[in-house]
């Protein structure tokens, strides 16, 4: 790959190391959105923590069973565990916007996504290029864990439009681009070179997440304090 007249080597070889970056990004992103909600109590940061995990159990499984067959059990908790990923994002984003929705939906649409899982490789076309099967297995759960992610960059361009805080502005634009990133993972599996780059690049914009929750946080913590002295000035 030739970007800017500099010659960018992701093939194969250094998708292990793409993953390990991966990985290690979205743990860092675990422990600080654990320490958020233990810090400000606040729900939906237990939600989006548990959405981590499992994202960070996908990677975890791709590292150790990169080859898993179509029809083995481990392909599809691979696929369970993105699918559960999925609708705790977007439910960690109900929450953030106050919108109240019964927890036995989500848990239904859950089922249906585990049920989807296990159930299409007898449904979908027999194609006989498993590229083809792969991907028709893989776009429907992608493609909504990225409709989530969107969703919480939604959520936080709300936020930026009632609050001046520039982290707000940040948590969008990551989630947006994230979104975009996990939308098109199953396209990009069937370039070796995009496949390596693309964890890499998920790897800055979950660090880039990390660090527009704390400027977030701070943000908020300087504007009560503010407003604590202008009450007591008045």
């Amino acid at each position: 790959m030739n970007i800017f007249g500099l010659d960018m080597d992701f093939s194969q070889q250094y998708l292990r190391a793409a993953l390990m970056v991966s990985l290690l990004s979205v743990w860092l992103l675990v422990g600080l959105f654990y320490y958020l909600n233990h810090y400000t109590r606040r729900e939906y940061f237990t939600v989006w923590t548990t959405a981590w995990l499992f994202y960070a159990l996908w990677l975890t499984l791709g590292l150790k069973f990169p080859d898993s067959a179509l029809d083995g059990a481990m392909f599809k908790i691979k696929q369970c565990c993105v699918a559960v990923s999925a609708v705790f994002l977007l439910w960690g984003s109900l929450r953030f916007l106050s919108i109240p929705v019964r927890q036995r939906l989500l848990g239904l649409f859950m089922r249906f996504l585990l049920v989807w899982t296990f159930v299409s490789p007898l449904v979908l076309t027999d194609a006989l290029d498993p590229r083809i099967r792969k991907l028709e297995m893989q776009i429907p759960v992608f493609f909504l864990l990225g409709l989530s992610s969107v969703f919480a960059g939604v959520c936080f361009y709300r936020l930026r439009k009632k609050m001046p805080f520039v982290g707000a502005g940040m948590l969008s634009l990551g989630f947006l681009l994230w979104g975009l990133y996990l939308g098109t993972y199953p396209l990009s599996q069937q370039d070796q070179h995009l496949y390596s780059a693309g964890f890499f690049v998920a790897a800055v914009l979950q660090l880039f997440i990390a660090v527009s929750m704390i400027v977030l946080v701070l943000e908020e913590v300087r504007f009560r304090n503010e407003q604590v002295l202008a009450e007591i000035a008045a």
